[in-house]
């Protein structure tokens, strides 16, 4: 029900792997999700406009893509943004990572909000997650989201010998 009226791919689309993360700064609830794997592609994004997840929420359809599918999105809360992950397909072919920011102070309130989006090569490894803030201490002001992601050495041995654990900085 949280789309219904909404109107678009969101509210016609129940496409799937949702997410739902708690925004504990603002005491709210941010949901999202894909839409179906036809151009061009979304990922509608919901917050809380109270700590009530009954009550109602401020909507979002963010274009991701005109030619890629954003395939297994991952939420992250952080204090100057929403930020998103997600594995990128051209069909059923790889097509490399993309890491999303959203304007989290605009969508606190409702207001019109934007989504950055950068395209990683498909060299990238993928099944990349970007951090999300849980607990009573904050990051120092302006410290960057960290998006982690782990590479197996069996899947490309001869440039990645062994297992590693790669972080990045946002």
């Amino acid at each position: 029900t949280i789309w219904s009226g909404f109107g678009g791919a969101c509210e016609s689309e129940n496409a799937g792997d949702p997410v739902v993360v708690y925004d504990q700064m603002a005491d709210r609830w941010v949901i999202s999700q894909f839409t179906d794997s036809t151009a061009p592609f979304f990922e509608c994004v919901a917050v809380s406009a109270t700590n009530d997840p009954t009550g109602s929420w401020y909507r979002y359809a963010f274009q991701t893509s005109t030619t890629k599918f954003n395939d297994y999105p991952k939420l992250g809360v952080w204090p100057d943004g929403y930020y998103m992950s997600a594995n990128l397909f051209t069909g059923n072919s790889w097509a490399g990572t993309g890491a999303y920011a959203m304007d989290r102070a605009s969508m606190l309130t409702g207001a019109a909000a934007t989504m950055q989006i950068f395209e990683l090569p498909p060299s990238d490894w993928g099944g990349m997650l970007p951090s999300d803030l849980d607990g009573f201490t904050l990051p120092p002001s302006g410290a960057p989201n960290v998006f982690a992601e782990i590479v197996d050495g069996a899947w490309d041995p001869g440039n990645w010998p062994n297992d590693e654990l790669h972080f990045h900085q946002f």
